[in-house]
């Protein structure tokens, strides 16, 4: 047969043959590589996507977890503060929404939300508890609800606090996580979930048939392929670390199978290009060629050829350890140090009494009718401060008078044979008709006989009022600097890991990033080193070299360097003189600081296309600069304290928004302060916001 073909036929008809053994080779031999390698390839990125977004989502439960134990240990510990706690937790606490505290007995409760989340209907939240995975006193609840806005994980911890047992609920907004595990960037058509043991879907209009033989205890994906509607689906599960669920994700063949299907494809296309090349050639070379049969050969054999080739690699978590004995050892190291010998305090009391009769803090000796057998001077102005007599008053009448607050009250006994010592230790607060508070620590020692009745008692309270106050303002400064470095230490480490983990971003989007990082340590940096000024001013350890200074001039320097930031808001300021002689005795650079910071703030807060006045008025006995911005003004409230260190307006919308540290006022007023002066503050829908600095001319 072949014998009576003609060439052209006889070109066709090897290089058709050529052509489909090269593609029969490909099926049977290349095709089945190349398909297990994609495979292998593309379902480990499924898996080491999963398995990040797992490790994210389990450290992310985790801390829901932990913070759900250390508040019931809180409340454990101190039941009297339980409203505290819970606040600061429902406030410090991200992603909480709601604490619901119950009485098992009873089912009276205290339920606190975050005021962001008022609106949402936690009634419809009906959990199923299961077992955490990593506490067994806690139990967990995963609840998608379709009509709310938010995703509900609640954790619930039982607790025991006098006898009673209470549950303490933590709803999570789990939105966030949701979104991550169902949503996660592969591309293609899959489907992901999360499944409990039961086949029960988490996420219930993105149903999934769970196959059960994959529940396991294994941490890492396990693969399997299923049909699913009419197709193979490749199949990963791997379980959550923290809590009893699987995460599934479910990728149709087609989208892991893609780049053989395009092999195929290409190949198939490349056979029929060539073919056609063939038929064209066989035409050309039999019309127009009259070569040997060999070179033509040689000519399909070249042709014919052709290179396919491709190639293309786990996890764990650490482990938490509880807080239980590192508490517990460190009450019963106070337990022992707070331990005293009180027998011999009550023996030794008499030959002491004038020891402490001028002693700072206030103590008495009660007899066992109860009253004040001594009391020593601070005691006795303190009780008639009280309009209590200390010969005829007991000790109970003393703490149940109005103006004072026992709380933080605990107890604890000794028995030094024959008698028992009870020692009762509470925090003391005196809310003055002056309007001021003041706090002390109380502790009554009394001692008692067999009989359990009382022979005597020693009363000493301690003053610490200035210490509390102290303790709040610094807990506050710390809170505010902590608030305000939080913004740009998050930019920093979340652009850092961004860059870090994503290796193959192009140098100019590392760029962009790298500019963000900066941009947020600069205004770390700003907010330290203006934070360190005001710090050094007030310590008083800048030394300060004065010399005549024209604030006139200093006052046209600041207009001159302040120009770009006037001409980007499209403003203008307007300088006036009054009086002659603009010299004082002065540091020049904190004088130009505080004309600077009153103008930078006059620009900023307030809408674009003003005119900022700047007035410079010179008197025998002081030289005033004022600014007035026409801009968004300053509440009465927030006059009070706009030289706070730390305090931004927030009583207007447009000036909350804009950045700033809350320490330019303060720096101004400190500078004020160093120069015997005075700065002033006019506010009102006029004239916007007028700060005025007033220097003397002799110091």
């Amino acid at each position: 047969m072949f014998q009576k073909l003609t060439l052209r036929g006889r070109i066709f008809f090897i290089s058709s043959g050529l052509i489909l053994l090269a593609v029969g080779l490909i099926w049977l031999f290349v095709r089945p590589e190349y398909k297990k390698t994609i495979i292998s390839e593309r379902t480990t990125i499924v898996s080491q996507l999963q398995e990040y977004t797992l490790r994210q989502t389990d450290n992310t439960i985790n801390n829901w977890i932990n913070s759900v134990n250390r508040l019931a240990e809180d409340l454990v510990l101190n039941p009297g503060e339980t409203e505290s706690l819970v606040s600061k937790a429902v406030n410090y606490t991200p992603g909480l929404m709601r604490i619901l505290i119950t009485d098992i007995k009873t089912k009276q409760n205290i339920d606190i939300i975050r005021s962001i989340y008022q609106t949402v209907d936690f009634e419809t939240a009906i959990p199923t508890w299961r077992p955490s995975r990593i506490d067994e006193q806690v139990s967990i609840s995963w609840i998608t609800d379709t009509s709310q806005p938010v995703d509900f994980f609640i954790a619930q911890h039982a607790i025991q606090i006098d006898g009673d047992v209470y549950t303490l609920d933590m709803y999570f907004d789990s939105q966030r996580l949701n979104d991550n595990l169902i949503a996660i960037p592969l591309g293609g058509n899959y489907v992901a979930n999360i499944v409990s043991a039961d086949g029960e879907n988490i996420v219930p209009n993105n149903s999934f048939t769970f196959p059960k033989e994959l529940a396991g205890e294994a941490s890492y994906s396990k693969e399997k392929v299923m049909p699913l509607g009419g197709k193979e689906w490749f199949v990963l599960s791997s379980r959550f670390e923290t809590i009893p669920f699987w995460h599934v994700i479910a990728v149709e063949d087609s989208f892991i199978l893609e780049p053989v299907n395009q092999l195929l494809r290409f190949s198939l296309i490349a056979a029929c290009s060539v073919l056609v090349l063939m038929l064209g050639f066989s035409w050309y070379v039999s019309d127009r060629i009259n070569q040997p049969v060999k070179s033509l050969l040689a000519d399909v054999d070249h042709l014919a050829k052709l290179d396919f080739e491709h190639s293309f690699n786990s996890v764990s978590l650490p482990e938490f350890q509880t807080m239980h004995d590192t508490l517990e050892n460190i009450r019963l190291t106070l337990k022992r140090y707070r331990k005293l010998n009180v027998e011999k305090i009550i023996l030794e009391e008499w030959k002491n009494r004038y020891m402490v009769t001028y002693s700072d803090d206030l103590i008495g000796v009660i007899n066992e009718h109860q009253k004040f057998s001594f009391a020593n001077n601070q005691l006795t102005q303190f009780l008639e401060s009280l309009k209590i007599n200390p010969t005829e008053s007991t000790i109970t009448e003393v703490f149940r008078h109005p103006n004072l607050k026992l709380s933080k009250s605990n107890q604890s006994f000794h028995y030094p044979d024959p008698f028992t010592v009870k020692v009762e230790q509470a925090e003391l607060v005196h809310m003055h008709t002056n309007g001021n508070t003041y706090y002390y620590d109380c502790q009554h020692l009394s001692i008692l006989d067999e009989s359990k009745t009382q022979k005597g008692a020693y009363l000493i309270i301690h003053d610490k009022t200035e210490d509390r106050l102290l303790d709040i303002k610094r807990n506050d400064m710390i809170n505010v600097i902590v608030h305000e470095l939080k913004n740009p230490i998050t930019g920093v480490v979340g652009l850092t890991k961004l860059i870090i983990d994503n290796q193959s971003m192009n140098k100019e989007e590392v760029n962009v990033l790298l500019k963000e990082v900066f941009a947020s340590g600069e205004r770390m940096n700003e907010l330290v080193n203006r934070f360190l000024e005001v710090q050094k001013l007030e310590a008083g350890h800048t030394s300060l070299d004065f010399s005549s200074v024209d604030v006139l001039q200093v006052v046209n320097d600041v207009k001159m360097v302040s120009n770009s930031l006037l001409t980007n808001k499209k403003m203008k300021a307007s300088i006036t003189s009054v009086g002659k002689n603009f010299n004082i005795s002065a540091n020049k650079e904190l004088l130009f600081d505080a004309v600077q910071n009153l103008v930078s703030n006059a620009v900023k807060y307030g809408d674009p296309v003003r005119t900022i006045q700047i007035d410079v008025i010179s008197t025998i006995s002081n030289v005033s600069v004022s600014v007035t911005d026409y801009g968004f003004g300053i509440s009465v409230e927030d006059q009070k304290k706009v030289f706070d260190k730390f305090f931004r307006v927030k009583s207007n919308i447009k000036a909350a928004k804009e950045n700033g540290t809350g320490l330019g006022l303060a720096y101004v007023k400190e500078i004020m302060t160093r120069h015997n002066g005075d700065i002033t503050l006019e506010s009102n829908s006029e004239i916007g916001s007028k700060f005025t600095i007033i220097f003397p001319k002799k110091r």
